[in-house]
């Protein structure tokens, strides 16, 4: 019996933390706190989704490798058809004196300023198809809407021939023009010859 389900994605617009020259930080081997937009407890193929990232991303309770604290936030977005992958850290900006701490209390009812900055990596997840089993078996869903990469560039290509055959289209017709075209011969052609 095989173990499930499983998810096929394409996966595009990848940006590692290299390429994005971010400034966050966070601890190896730190628990994140998944965010999930509101879709995945609306739609049921998200439903889905949502326990396999829990399962994938999520840190088990009280495992050994764990630290004992978060500092960081995966973020999941649905969003054109597509997940929507962010990775940001939790940054608590302790007041440096008695003033700034009094105001940030007022202002949010915490002495603490907690922020979110994105340390990577991102990506998108396009989800092609759910399967039943483990990299198999019956299809539970199935993303209509999704064109693979190899049929986008056989388009491109076709259009691209395309142009070549109006091009030449258009030459043949100038052409033609050029023959229609009938000059009258001048009478004082031969004068200087």
């Amino acid at each position: 019996e095989s173990a499930g389900p499983s998810v096929r994605f394409h996966v595009s617009n990848v940006h590692t933390m290299d390429e994005l020259r971010l400034t966050g930080n966070c601890m190896k081997g730190s628990r994140p706190v998944l965010s999930f937009d509101s879709n995945f407890d609306k739609v049921e193929h998200l439903k889905l989704l949502k326990n396999l990232f829990v399962d994938v991303f999520g840190t088990p309770r009280g495992h050994p490798k764990s630290k004992p604290f978060v500092d960081r936030v995966m973020a999941f977005y649905w969003a054109d058809g597509k997940i929507w992958v962010r990775n940001y850290q939790i940054i608590q900006q302790v007041p440096t004196n008695a003033k700034e701490a009094h105001a940030e209390k007022k202002a949010t009812g915490s002495d603490l300023a907690t922020s979110l900055c994105e340390i990577g990596p991102r990506f998108v997840l396009d989800p092609i198809r759910i399967f039943r089993g483990s990299f198999g078996g019956q299809t539970l869903y199935v993303n209509s809407n999704f064109v693979p990469p190899t049929a986008q560039r056989a388009l491109v290509n076709r259009n691209k021939g395309r142009d070549y055959e109006e091009r030449k289209e258009a030459q043949e017709m100038k052409k033609k023009r050029d023959r229609e075209i009938v000059v009258p011969e001048d009478p004082l052609g031969d004068v200087f010859k």
